[in-house]
């Protein structure tokens, strides 16, 4: 893996190579592989977002158990990267297709830290995600594009990610996608101590500390 950029500096590092483009193309066989087996068509998992100029196919680790090793197992790579003790929050796939954009938005505070993979194109044409040069002190409405504000873009292939502070910088894919498709993977994270830590595990796997289990 190669990291390229500033993370406290501008907001982001390109993360290229963070996994091998084979890694991404065996998931998303086995994502596939597994919906028929369920014979569940992924196209009624496709849902409205503010965001999105129309619906996108959606899936949440909750629902999707294998993307949560994703999430749960980067959690040692994301401290190293950001220097911070983080707990994960939440991570979902989402499908694109030809001619989609995502707005110009931040996040909400469970994105604290955050990760955008890029799993596969079917065109293997590289769509660039792009954020704010600066960072932002409130959240501001959603855009078709960052009008005049500066901002970066970066171009990934399969396997390569953007490590971003979404919460304090805007950001989104404001050309339209090239591809018939293309496939992405979201992961979140929390500062341990931080003003956000309640949402860890998104409020849906977090149990007190001193929870005793018992297996018997």
């Amino acid at each position: 893996m190669q990291v390229v950029g500033d993370y406290y500096g501008k907001g982001y590092a390109h993360l290229r190579g963070l996994f091998a483009p084979e890694v991404m193309s065996a998931f998303l066989h086995r994502l596939k592989a597994d919906m028929d087996q369920a014979r569940m068509n992924l196209q009624t998992l496709a849902r409205p977002g503010a965001i999105l100029k129309r619906e996108a196919v959606e899936l949440y680790g909750y629902q999707y158990k294998p993307m949560l090793t994703f999430l749960w197992g980067l959690t040692p790579t994301m401290c190293e990267l950001t220097g911070r003790d983080l707990l994960p929050t939440y991570n979902y796939f989402r499908i694109y297709r030809e001619g989609d954009i995502c707005r110009v938005h931040s996040d909400r505070e469970s994105c604290e830290h955050s990760l955008s993979l890029t799993l596969g194109y079917s065109d293997a044409q590289p769509w660039a995600f792009e954020i704010g040069d600066a960072p932002i002190q409130k959240a501001l409405p959603i855009r078709d594009t960052f009008e005049t504000d500066a901002h970066s873009s970066i171009v990934m292939q399969p396997g390569d990610a953007i490590l971003y502070q979404g919460v304090r910088y805007r950001h989104g894919r404001v050309t339209p996608n090239p591809n018939k498709w293309s496939a992405h993977l979201f992961l979140h994270w929390v500062d341990r101590d931080g003003p956000h830590k309640g949402h860890a595990f998104d409020q849906r796997s977090a149990v007190p500390a001193d929870t005793q289990l018992n297996f018997a």
